[in-house]
């Protein structure tokens, strides 16, 4: 992605709470502005190439495969670590390590919650129900 540089006039609350979540997150201002920016305009809307990967394999299984793909969940320890870093975060802080071990922890999260919905979506548009599947997703 290209970058540009954009010069703001920010209200003071707005580039208060850039600090404050930029201390939190152990960013700069400026990237912790570029990445809410981001968000709020959607421009990064892209998968990782091996997360577009991963889901151009998932049209290569067959039926049972997707159940079961469908089913995965992340590792209870998984949970378990980024629900104590994230509480970590909103307090003390992260050391540089944490920062990244729950960046890693998010992304596999996130590739696992991805992965099971295009598997639920693949198996509908081969016409078969998925209704009690999505209830329980």
């Amino acid at each position: 992605m290209t970058k540009t540089t954009a010069p703001l006039d920010l209200p003071s609350a707005v580039y208060e709470g850039l600090q404050q979540r930029a201390r939190q997150h152990q960013r700069h201002v400026e990237d912790e502005a570029a990445l809410a920016l981001a968000a709020a305009v959607g421009a990064d809307d892209t998968l990782p190439d091996e997360l577009a990967a991963a889901i151009d394999a998932l049209a290569t299984l067959d039926d049972d495969s997707f159940w079961r793909v469908s089913d995965s969940q992340p590792p209870i320890e998984d949970g378990v670590l980024l629900d104590a870093l994230v509480h970590k975060r909103r307090g003390p802080g992260l050391t540089p390590a944490e920062a990244r071990l729950l960046d890693e922890l998010g992304e596999r999260h996130d590739r696992v919650m991805v992965l099971r919905a295009e598997a639920i979506a693949l198996v509908h548009r081969r016409g078969i129900d998925v209704r009690e599947r999505v209830a329980r997703a």
